[in-house]
Parts: structure tokens; C-alpha cells; sequence
């Protein structure tokens, strides 16, 4: 979450699932009409496809189409959707959530816990959000960080309710739905991160938030025309430039997630996966672990 052009959209589509769903997002119109070529992987054997892997935005501006045919036919042969959290997001369970482990009484407010050259940013971020640190009173730093991030997808218009994962849940139909983690797993995540890389995550949402341009649309045109390379190079800036915030949100989790579908494809299920853009990219993302593990990934046009 750099003053960089893409890292703050990244990092929204990495924290989504877990912060979002805790405020209302307002609406605004969605960009220009663009080609979708989201990105489609196709996992198989040798007895053929056994599987597909979309990356997702978990928030979208309102309208925005980003379907094509080759995914509602991968939606249609798969016999279930796998997502990262199975139950629908609902605010009142995330803040529930959330409080279980948000809290350590005698913290010091969040503007005395950034370096001095970061307090500025988050001055300026509460003043564009309307926040002040008595709203995150003995707050960890790492809620705090999710919350601001949040309030700022909910002013840019990155709708929760109209990122892929609530219409992938429409599309499905009857079929099961399965989770990777749980939201209790997804906040622990963060619950778990030591002082330093929770707060450099607050300073670097700070920093991206005070930054008022809306960069948003840049990480959503990568996106839309599958452009997973250029994805990846950004998922090695912003916060995710710090070995250990890279190691928790991405790699650790690529590879538990890696096991367990290398597990459900063994176990003879044909799965439709979705997970946010960043996991399925690069060299530690899912495609290239799952090939690790003999599977055969290619992307599909």
C-alpha cells in the first residue's frame, strides 16, 4: 500500500474478505466497458480436466461485466465452487469476528504507534475518511489498518456486494460451496502478525489513503484483461514488500491452500476455485504450486 499506482488495490483485494463486509459501500458508475480476459486457469491429468482456478477483486464498482464464456463453461462442468471463505460475508458476523480478537486494553492510540514520518499520512487518511484514533480505542494495529482500508474502498465505490465471489455464489446454483479458510482463520491471520509488520501495515494503508487518486480502476483493467504478470510484479510492492506481511498473506497461505486442493482433486472432485487475483499469479501463486504437485495448469483463452 505504497503511493505506487496498483499496491492499494492489491491490498484491498487481499484484506476484502476480511474488512469489507463491516461497512455498507456506497456505489458509483462502473468504468468504461473493456474486453473481459480474466484470467482462467484449467487444472487436469492425464484422464483429462479435473478442475479451474479464476482470480478474483472481491469488491467491484457496481454493473462492471467481467464474465465470459469460458468461465460460465467451467462453472457448469465443475461440481462445486471453492472459495476462501465458504459462509457469505455479513457484517455483523465479521464485526463479531473481528471484536473476538481486535482488542488489548492500554494500547496507545494508533498515531502514537506509527513512525513519526507516517504520522502525517495518518492524519491526513482520518481527515479524507472522517476517522480519529478515539474510534480505535485499544484497537490492535492490524484491525485498524483493515478498517481504514475498508472505509476507503467504501468511498472509491469498491462495492463488496458486486465483486465476483456473491455472483460466482448466484452462479453456482445447488452446488456445494467449500472454504480454504474461515473468517476467524482469515482475521487470526492478522491477529497472529508480530508489532512490526502489523504496524508497518497501518502505516502503508495510511500512506496509500491519504493518497487521494483513484487507482482503483488501474488494478481492475489488469484484471479484466488477465494481465496475471503485471499482478504479480505488484504483488511485490506496497506492504507486500515486507518479507513478512509477503510470507502471511501470500506465500504461507498459497501453500496451505495448495494441499488442500491438491487433496480435493485426488479425492475425485471436479471443483470451480476463485481466490483473489494475487494468489494465482507469480511464482509462488497457485497455478505454479499446484504444478509442483504433478498437476498439469494451463490457461485457457
Amino acid at each position: 500500500m505504497f503511493k505506487l499506482s496498483l499496491p492499494r488495490t492489491l491490498s484491498r483485494n487481499l484484506c476484502a474478505l476480511m474488512a469489507a463486509c463491516l461497512l455498507v459501500a456506497c456505489h458509483k458508475p462502473a468504468p468504461a466497458p473493456l474486453p473481459a480476459r480474466v484470467a482462467l486457469w484449467e487444472i487436469s491429468d492425464t484422464s483429462g480436466p479435473r478442475g479451474w482456478m479464476l482470480g478474483t477483486v472481491h469488491a467491484l464498482p457496481a454493473g462492471l461485466a467481467w464474465r465470459r464464456p469460458a468461465i460460465d463453461h467451467a462453472l457448469a462442468a465443475s461440481d462445486r465452487l471453492v472459495l476462501e471463505i465458504a459462509q457469505p460475508l455479513d457484517g455483523n458476523v465479521a464485526g463479531v469476528a473481528l471484536a473476538r480478537l481486535a482488542y488489548t486494553p492500554g494500547l496507545p492510540p494508533p498515531s502514537r504507534r506509527v513512525a513519526m514520518k507516517y504520522r502525517d499520512a495518518l492524519a491526513k487518511a482520518y481527515k479524507t475518511l472522517h476517522l480519529t484514533d478515539a474510534q480505535f480505542e485499544n484497537e490492535e494495529s492490524w484491525a485498524v489498518a483493515l478498517q481504514i482500508a475498508a472505509i476507503g474502498g467504501q468511498k472509491d465505490g469498491m462495492d463488496p456486494a458486486s465483486g465476483v465471489e456473491p455472483q460466482l455464489r448466484k452462479l453456482i446454483g445447488d452446488k456445494p460451496v467449500e472454504g480454504l479458510e474461515t473468517l476467524d482463520g482469515q482475521f487470526g491471520i492478522f491477529d497472529s502478525l508480530p508489532p512490526r509488520a502489523q504496524q508497518t501495515l497501518l502505516e502503508q494503508i495510511a500512506v496509500e489513503t491519504a493518497d487521494e487518486r483513484d487507482d482503483d480502476a488501474d488494478m481492475v483493467k489488469l484484471w479484466l484483461r488477465g494481465d496475471d504478470l503485471g499482478i504479480a510484479r505488484e504483488s511485490q510492492t506496497g506492504f507486500l514488500a515486507d518479507p513478512q506481511l509477503h510470507q502471511a498473506l501470500l506465500t504461507g497461505r498459497n501453500a496451505a491452500w495448495a494441499g488442500k486442493i491438491d487433496a480435493m482433486l485426488k479425492d475425485g472432485a471436479t471443483p470451480f476455485i476463485a481466490v483473489g487475483a494475487a494468489h494465482v499469479s507469480g511464482s509462488d501463486g497457485l497455478p505454479t504450486l499446484l504444478q509442483s504437485k504433478g498437476w498439469q495448469v494451463r490457461r485457457i483463452q
